[in-house]
């Protein structure tokens, strides 16, 4: 009869462990799913409660500057010439100060670098040199060259902060070239050994500070000691934009179809696009908290983002005008 019970009662204790792993899983799941949701909300409440920004009323954006995510929020930040605008969950939102013209706009950890030119009414000097914002563009830190240079070409490390300027005009610090920094405060010029006579844009690791890459009409090319020399990564076709991943690199071809194409190990492989893209894509960004979120911009003037990989995609702003969300 004892060993009945044993039988019995092991068999009890086997259930109810069961059940209690079931639960747990269950509140878990629960949990996990209530953070996301507590997260999303957050998110949207701290930008729509924000006082510096409100829904937008403009229906069309021109002269696109710069494309990303500052400061690890889900928000895409589109930096134009007449200030920046944020979309989220199906809303755009529009600054209501410091509505600057942000030329070489960089989205890192924790904001955002940039140059260009102050807009309408703004006190700030001009050209604004090298800025830094933490706060969505509301304050800006001035690092340099104000009044002197309007960098149009920057690649900032988003979580290094190494900072890359393309130099087009004599400054107090620098000749024309290329110029890598640490912090802001000290220059070196790069001597991008092994690149092509044309250059059209130039990329900085996110974590490696060591590593950037430049784009041209001949192909990706890559350098590991900051610049100094480069090594050619794709065939000879025209790179027009890329962005750094964890352990791939993303970029834009030209050609016949435009498209967007992911680099592992050596080996390519095709992400789905959009019917119809007009134009080039001339910036591309993607969600460093989520790698399946992606958006480019295109020459002919719109925006595309897709959340989960090119599987599908949405149409955020079509030639200039922004598209009314459902």
């Amino acid at each position: 009869m004892k060993k009945y019970w044993i039988i019995i009662f092991s068999t009890l204790i086997l259930i109810i462990a069961g059940c209690q792993e079931e639960n747990t899983k269950s509140v878990e799941s629960n949990d996990a799913a209530v953070k996301e949701t507590e997260k999303k909300e957050k998110e949207t409440e701290l930008l729509s409660e924000f006082s510096f920004y409100k829904q937008t009323s403009r229906k069309q954006i021109n002269h696109v500057h710069g494309i990303g995510y500052p400061g690890n929020q889900n928000e895409l930040f589109v930096a134009t010439h007449v200030g920046p605008l944020i979309y989220l969950d199906g809303t755009w939102y529009e600054a209501k100060g410091n509505n600057n013209d942000y030329m070489g706009f960089q989205a890192v950890s924790d904001g955002f670098y940039s140059s260009g030119h102050p807009g309408e009414g703004s006190d700030l000097p001009n050209p604004l040199g090298l800025i830094k914002s933490t706060d969505r563009g509301k304050t800006l830190e001035q690092l340099g060259f104000q009044g002197e240079s309007d960098f149009h070409y920057l690649a900032v490390g988003y979580e290094t902060h190494s900072i890359y300027a393309v130099n087009q005009q004599k400054n107090s610090k620098m000749e024309i070239g290329v110029y890598y920094s640490e912090d802001a405060s000290e220059w070196n010029q790069v001597q991008l050994k092994g690149t092509p006579d044309q250059i059209n844009g130039i990329f900085a690791h996110p974590t490696d500070e060591n590593v950037v890459a430049v784009t041209s009409p001949t192909g990706l090319y890559l350098s590991k000691d900051q610049g100094q020399s480069f090594s050619r990564l794709t065939e000879e076709i025209a790179i027009t934009s890329m962005t750094f991943l964890k352990d791939r690199i993303l970029y834009a071809t030209q050609g016949e179809t435009n498209q967007l194409v992911s680099l592992k190990n050596g080996e390519e492989s095709l992400i789905s696009m959009p019917d119809e893209i007009k134009g080039e894509i001339d910036y591309l960004t993607v969600n460093p908290q989520s790698e399946n979120e992606m958006s480019f911009h295109t020459t002919e003037g719109s925006l595309f983002l897709t959340k989960d990989a090119g599987e599908s995609w949405d149409v955020l702003i079509e030639q200039n005008k922004i598209n009314e969300m459902k």
